[in-house]
């Protein structure tokens, strides 16, 4: 478009030149000025067009040129004044007269561009995209007056439409004239006396308008002529909510959804639409089961509807068992669907990661053998349920199917358990490239960062790597006392037993905080009224574990601090650590 532009720029330049007996130096610099504004040099065009302007004031292309100009230099005023002299001088030039009015409009001077328009529908008849603008105009000034003869015109050109008769109608409306919108619809239908459709727009006006028997009569007619029109049955049944009729709305509305010719999508709609009333109306919601009941006891080409009575229950927070039976109903229509797989396999989760969820995503895995979230969990249930060497197969599948359209956190969870059950089986390797992996999708996964770190700390290999890492997780969970405590190790191996001992206490700290526990029930007659409704535990040291207080004993023994470091130790032994033998063996060791 930009080239034709600069096209027809030069050759007018050409043109008017040798027509008017300009010299060629007017020549050379307008078509220097072209070449220059296309080369996007704005300022040497601008020069060059200003020099032909002096040589030539009443030469149309140059003061449109220049008015394009200042206009892109937002130099605004001086642009519309040239391009509105261009525009004068060459009142039949359409690209001159259509850039001006979109100027007027862009500065919201809407009177004036309504002019240029006008005059250019009268100029094109045939372009109905000038009476389309002026629509828009007139419309944005609330002057509806003048927008009746634009539609008129453009009925004369393109013949009646519903479009235009819908927009003749708002029209009207909006004047307060409802005679005249029902002489624009009445006129329309009786053009299209076999267009049902129309005759329940009609219908559809009548009833909005208060006219019910009309209207009655109308959806009648329309419905004896073709008993299975969806429009006229759906505004019948509008029609019967409307005056309270509401087992007669049911029973139209249950014919409609089971009625083996209606679309399934219109079936979708209707369904979807009665339900919102209902709710609206604070209908009964086991009336509105029953329908989906109904309903869904019909051949299903589709989940849709089986899947809107599930979201149904969980909006009325049903059962999880109903809910369960809701997805398996969706799985039955449509087994491939990968999200409701999810969804039931979600609150078999809630429930117990066992067998269960094992055996249901191996079955969602036989339809969408290509899904890395599939594998995920599958691996996670195998992994919680001792299956190692199963889950370590299942979780490399996943990480063979992951693609760049998989969720990057999907992809750096499938790579973060795998190194963790790597690393339990004693593959330390393979479990290092896959938590470096892990990091690659999601460089913020706070627990792959936590465990990483903690199993170099193990190693006593690359510290400074392994600090970095455990920083980040206590940064972005600072109250994980599991993540304070990788932290504290990590400082320990370092020989920094100072800031060790700053950080486990800080693990301690929210590992006990706010741990309750009721009364003794055997001695509940001792409870006076001043006793609490809660007694905090004299020991809640009771409840950290094992790891953590050796870790601490450790760091605090390394202090000189022997006799707690001594308590630490006997209380990681009594809350159960891993390696119960070296711990007894550093205990005796320590007290001799």
């Amino acid at each position: 478009m930009r080239a034709l532009f600069l096209f027809f720029l030069a050759t007018a330049a050409l043109l008017s030149a040798i027509a008017g007996g300009s010299d060629a130096k007017y020549r050379y610099y307008y078509i220097e000025a072209v070449r220059q504004q296309d080369m996007r040099n704005y300022v040497a065009a601008l020069e060059l067009f200003q020099r032909c302007h002096a040589m030539s004031p009443d030469a149309s292309e140059t003061n449109y040129a220049l008015g394009f100009l200042y206009m892109a230099m937002l130099d605004e005023n001086k642009g519309m004044a040239f391009l509105k002299r261009a525009a004068e001088q060459e009142p039949y030039n359409t690209e001159y007269a259509e850039r001006l009015a979109k100027m007027y409009i862009y500065k919201k001077q809407m009177d004036s561009a309504a002019v240029v328009y006008e005059r250019l529908a009268e100029q094109q008849p045939d372009r109905t995209e000038y009476l389309e603008y002026l629509l828009g105009i007139y419309e944005q000034q609330h002057d509806y007056a003048k927008m009746l003869p634009v539609l008129a015109k453009m009925e004369l050109r393109e013949g009646k439409s519903e479009d235009i008769t819908m927009s003749k109608m708002h029209v009207y409306s909006n004047m307060g004239d409802q005679q005249g919108a029902y002489r624009e619809l009445k006129g329309l239908v009786d053009a299209h006396p076999y267009d049902l459709n129309l005759q329940v727009m009609m219908g559809n006006w009548l009833l909005s308008n208060g006219r019910k028997e009309e209207a009655l009569s109308t959806f009648l007619a329309v419905l004896k002529e073709e008993p299975d029109n969806a429009q006229g049955q759906m505004s019948l049944m509008d029609f019967y909510r409307a005056e309270g009729r509401t087992h007669e709305a049911d029973s139209l509305l249950y014919y409609m959804l089971v009625n083996p010719r209606t679309e399934p999508s219109t079936r979708v709609t209707m369904m979807r639409d009665w339900v919102k009333d209902s709710e609206e109306s604070g209908g009964d919601s086991l009336r509105v089961s029953q329908m989906f009941d109904r309903v869904l006891q019909l051949p299903q080409k589709t989940s849709e509807v089986a899947e809107m009575k599930v979201a149904y229950m969980m909006l009325k927070n049903a059962p999880k068992d109903s809910i369960r039976s809701g997805w398996e109903r969706v799985l039955a229509i449509t087994p491939e669907y990968v999200g409701a797989r999810l969804q039931l396999i979600s609150l078999l989760w809630q429930d117990s990661i066992d067998e269960n969820v094992i055996r249901e995503c191996k079955k969602a895995l036989e339809y969408v053998p290509d899904e890395p979230q599939l594998y995920y969990h599958l691996g996670v249930a195998q992994y919680i349920n001792k299956h190692n060497t199963d889950a370590i197969a299942t979780l490399k599948r996943g990480a063979s199917n992951i693609t760049k359209e998989t969720n990057a956190s999907t992809a750096a969870d499938i790579y973060a358990v795998l190194g963790d059950i790597l690393q339990k089986e004693g593959r330390t390797r393979e479990a290092y490239a896959a938590y470096d992996s892990c990091l690659i999708y999601n460089p913020n996964n706070v627990m792959c960062l936590n465990n990483y770190a903690y199993f170099l700390s193990l190693e006593g290999s690359d510290l400074k790597k392994a600090e970095k890492m455990s920083y980040r997780a206590i940064t972005a969970e600072p109250n994980n006392g599991t993540y304070l405590d990788t932290y504290a190790w990590i400082l320990y191996q370092q020989g920094r037993y100072e800031e060790a001992r700053i950080y486990i206490e800080q693990a301690l700290r929210r590992e006990t905080e706010g741990v309750e526990i009721l009364p003794d029930t055997a001695n509940i007659d001792t409870v006076t009224q001043e006793t609490p409704a809660t007694i905090i535990l004299e020991d809640t040291l009771l409840l950290v574990e094992g790891e953590i207080l050796e870790h601490a004993g450790d760091i605090y023994f390394r202090l000189g601090q022997q006799e707690k470091a001594l308590e630490m130790w006997q209380k990681a032994l009594d809350n159960g650590v891993d390696d119960e033998a070296t711990l007894r063996r550093k205990i005796r060791k320590k007290k001799l």
